[in-house]
């Protein structure tokens, strides 16, 4: 297989939300596929995006149910959160995630081993848009190629739930940073790929 020279993971934190539709759209429409961390009560509440994510070749993986800062549970609470979530999940589309991301990136040994008990691959990040912070599609746009490595992996938002707001100016900004590492020779993989390579 031809090495990839300069590859990057797209990935969508805290969905699905009435936003996913607009992503896929453009994601469709440029053939890109990507990576969405799902929130369990999400998926509960937007099965059919759940399915579309599926069938249109992007990859699940778990945000937990409720989207907590882990750190702060009992071995048993973080069990539950990630375990219910998975359940959700392989009830939509029949199969179970193998990733998962830690909501706020917060993580710790202790967490981190509870993860790994539970068959699930630790999945952070090396650019962040800062889509939960900005509200200006520019601004969003302007983190991700400030910070964009021959390697990266990109954290960005669906989901309108947890703290960061209508996700319009993430829409808005998608399309401009997929034709910035297009025009950049930049190959689009998975997250399940980005982590072989």
């Amino acid at each position: 297989m031809k090495k990839l020279d300069k590859y990057v993971s797209l990935t969508f934190d805290d969905g699905p939300s009435p936003y996913t539709f607009y992503i896929l759209d453009i994601l469709k429409r440029n053939h890109v596929p990507a990576t969405f961390f799902v929130v369990g009560s999400e998926a509960k509440k937007f099965p059919g995006l759940i399915q579309r994510i599926h069938s249109e070749g992007h990859v699940i993986g778990n945000h937990t149910w409720s989207h907590p800062n882990i750190t702060t549970l009992s071995k048993n609470q973080i069990i539950n959160e990630i375990q219910s979530t998975n359940n959700q999940i392989e009830k939509l589309i029949g199969t179970s995630p193998i990733l998962f991301r830690a909501p706020y990136g917060a993580i710790d040994n202790k967490t981190e081993a509870i993860i790994k008990k539970l068959g699930v691959t630790s999945v952070l990040w090396n650019v962040d848009s800062q889509d939960w912070y900005e509200d200006s599609p520019l601004a969003i746009e302007q983190h991700v190629i400030s910070d964009i490595q021959t390697n990266s992996l990109i954290v960005m938002h669906d989901g309108d739930q947890y703290g960061s707001g209508p996700r319009d100016q993430t829409v808005e900004a998608l399309n401009h940073i997929i034709q910035y590492l297009k025009n950049n020779d930049y190959q689009f993989i998975t997250v399940p790929k980005y982590l072989t390579l």
